[in-house]
């Protein structure tokens, strides 16, 4: 484990970056705070890690074509209606 300040971190930062790269663990010091800097493994050599799936949070028509629509503020009650974009 190598320990830093963050003025030298600033300095060398490229290769510090290399160094956690190659498995080293650098902890990066300012004002009494410490941050951890390290290597991730991946489950499968050339894969990156799956992050959460938004997509059944969305409940929209089509929203793989988001950028042809957007939502319009319609109403006293503040309605929120899909509206599709003019063609460019």
């Amino acid at each position: 484990m190598k320990k830093v300040t963050a003025s030298e971190a600033r300095k060398h930062w490229f290769r510090i970056l290399d160094d956690a790269a190659q498995g080293e663990v650098i902890v990066l010091e300012r004002k009494g705070r410490r941050l951890v800097l390290r290597r991730e493994e991946l489950d499968k050599p050339g894969t990156a890690a799956k992050g959460p799936d938004y997509r059944r949070l969305l409940r929209a028509p089509d929203a793989d074509k988001a950028d042809r629509w957007s939502w319009e503020w319609r109403g006293p009650h503040g309605h929120l209606i899909p509206r599709r974009a003019t063609p460019r």
